[in-house]
């Protein structure tokens, strides 16, 4: 990527993106797990992605939105802002899978904050198994020939009270309007390093992630994290059978009992399920994420660490679907910096089912 910026008065509806091709190899399922600290055994162990309903291991919902993070800011240069991504996963992208990753420009239009904007649409992932793996929109605010700078989205107002959900199963009832915090994302401060291995993952070169003096020189005023990351960290594993060892660390109640293989990994997965979501419908241990609407406000920089608040939005009936029998639960996440300043809001519908 260089480091040459699109001007808005340049963008013409209709214009195509530049679209890139990528491997979903099992080394680059495996690069993204260690660069983000999500591992979750459906995106590397193809014996539990299968088990589960998968064709193999598959991609995780935040590589999803890497990669099209990663088309958006191609186009756009260093000094374009993401202010929102939403997107569609129709059907899972697996293991060796060629993707490619495509879309173009909607509309131009100035925000009613004064902002120079741009929506993209038609954004899609695409392999030989489907056309439509998984689809998006998304809005960027662009620099101006004036000379004004791509404003970034105001956090001012921007976290809504909870709706008025009806018709919930009754095992949500007690959930509607409540929140709890959940981990942070990163809870140990973030390193240029862990920011370096998110951009390996996804062959993903904007230079405000990694190029030092680029950065320095931004509006940023140093390296910043990409806006679709998510970091968990050392420990993050721990849950999922690995590092528990550590002195001090809790041992999960599966190793305790002895459980080995596949009972094993669906046992230990609950903790991860449970973690992101503020309701587990009890007897529906699998989930699949099948939409996430992300707004974007400032970026996570080296030295930060995170909160996250959930909230659930809503529950449907039970629904049976090619995966399976079980509920679609929507969950907001709300990620805060070290500042309490909202760095996103995230907002996730899952389907939480059994095989």
């Amino acid at each position: 990527m260089g480091r040459y910026s699109i001007y808005w008065e340049d963008v013409e509806p209709g214009q195509q993106l530049p679209a890139f091709t990528y491997e979903l190899s099992l080394l680059r399922l495996v690069a993204f797990v260690r660069a983000s600290g999500l591992y979750d055994y459906v995106h590397f162990d193809g014996d539990y992605a299968r088990m589960a309903g998968a064709r193999d291991a598959f991609i995780s919902t935040p590589h999803v939105a890497g990669l099209f993070g990663r088309l958006l800011t191609d186009w756009s240069g260093p000094e374009g802002e993401i202010r929102s991504l939403t997107f569609s996963m129709r059907t899972q992208s697996c293991t060796n899978d060629m993707l490619e990753v495509t879309g173009r420009v909607g509309r131009r239009y100035r925000g009613e904050d004064g902002a120079y904007l741009v929506d993209l649409v038609d954004l899609n992932i695409a392999h030989a198994v489907a056309a439509e793996a998984a689809s998006a929109t998304a809005t960027m605010a662009l620099p101006s020939r004036s000379g004004e700078k791509a404003r970034p989205l105001n956090a001012a107002g921007s976290v809504q009270t909870d709706g008025s959900a009806t018709d919930l199963p009754d095992f949500a009832q007690p959930f509607l309007g409540q929140s709890r915090q959940a981990g942070g994302l990163p809870a140990q401060p973030l390193t240029k390093e862990e920011i370096q291995l998110w951009c390996e993952a996804l062959e993903d070169w904007n230079p405000l992630y990694w190029d030092e003096a680029y950065a320095a020189s931004s509006r940023h005023g140093g390296v910043i994290a990409p806006p679709t990351s998510m970091f968990f960290g050392a420990g993050s594993a721990a849950k999922l059978g690995i590092g528990y060892l550590k002195p001090g660390e809790h041992i999960p109640d599966a190793v305790r009992q002895g459980l080995t293989g596949i009972p094993l990994l669906q046992s230990l997965r609950q903790s991860l399920v449970q973690g992101g979501t503020l309701v587990s419908p009890p007897g529906y241990p699998e989930i699949a994420v099948v939409r996430a609407a992300s707004r974007f406000f400032i970026p996570l920089k080296p030295g930060d660490t995170a909160r996250v608040e959930l909230r659930m939005k809503s529950c449907s009936q039970k629904k049976t679907t090619k995966l399976g029998e079980g509920y679609f639960i929507t969950t907001e996440r709300l990620l805060y910096n070290q500042r309490a300043e909202l760095v996103r809001t995230q907002e996730f519908t899952v389907f939480h089912y059994q095989v």
